[in-house]
């Protein structure tokens, strides 16, 4: 059964959306720029790629169903489930979307929560129905300018034998233990090898790995 976790990266909150929904839609497109040229007409001109962007709908329970699933923090009611996302959209808190099985991860990447739709009806109980929106995150690269030393300003070496640093390995998208096996020793049964070496970073289920996680690499 899949699992649907809202992991807020900025408050370091985690939630496991208690009612598991039915399925989400992935939306992914590119910018397509018309230029008009003489004696060609328009000619459309592929660009950047758009941002992907994901729809979930589920509802939030106002009682302790036998399917209610749980995980991460646990609120009160229904409405203080949406409450709480609300307070994340609204500041703008950079939420990574894990949505795995027994198989792994299907989609773990960050995104902002662009916007909510909630209600809830006479017939619904109590139970608050819910569309929430996300749009990918994409963080913002700057480069840094290096500074040239004035003129006459004397060098000073300043080179020291540096420390033997311990061989890392920084997870990417799509990336899972026993392909980080592969690529390292060859062999992808030794993934075992590096779970047990950063089992305090991975957590107790080895299949949900993120991408930016550094592993030491025994």
């Amino acid at each position: 059964m899949f699992e649907f976790w809202l992991k807020n990266e900025t408050k370091s909150e985690d939630m496991l959306l208690p009612v598991t929904p039915e399925g989400y839609e992935i939306s992914t497109g590119m910018e397509i720029e018309t230029v008009r040229a003489t004696n060609l007409g328009d000619i459309n001109v592929a660009g950047r790629r758009k941002p992907k962007s994901i729809t979930l709908s589920s509802f939030f329970p106002a009682r302790d169903y036998p399917f209610v699933r749980k995980g991460g923090v646990l609120l009160g009611n229904a409405a203080e489930y949406v409450k709480k996302l609300e307070q994340w959209k609204d500041a703008k808190d950079i939420i990574r979307l894990v949505i795995a099985d027994n198989g792994g991860a299907r989609v773990n990447d960050q995104f902002y929560i662009e916007d909510i739709t909630s209600g809830e009806r006479k017939e619904d109980n109590g139970d608050i129905t819910y569309t929430i929106n996300l749009r990918q995150y994409t963080p913002m690269k700057v480069s840094a300018i290096a500074q040239a030393p004035a003129a006459n300003t004397p060098r000073t070496d300043t080179t020291t034998a540096a420390p033997k640093k311990a061989k890392t390995y920084t997870v990417k998208s799509g990336d899972c233990l026993s392909a980080i096996a592969r690529q390292i020793y060859g062999d992808a049964n030794q993934w075992r090898k590096i779970y047990e070496a950063n089992k305090s970073i991975i957590g107790g289920n080895p299949n949900l790995i993120f991408p930016g996680q550094t592993y030491t690499i025994p």
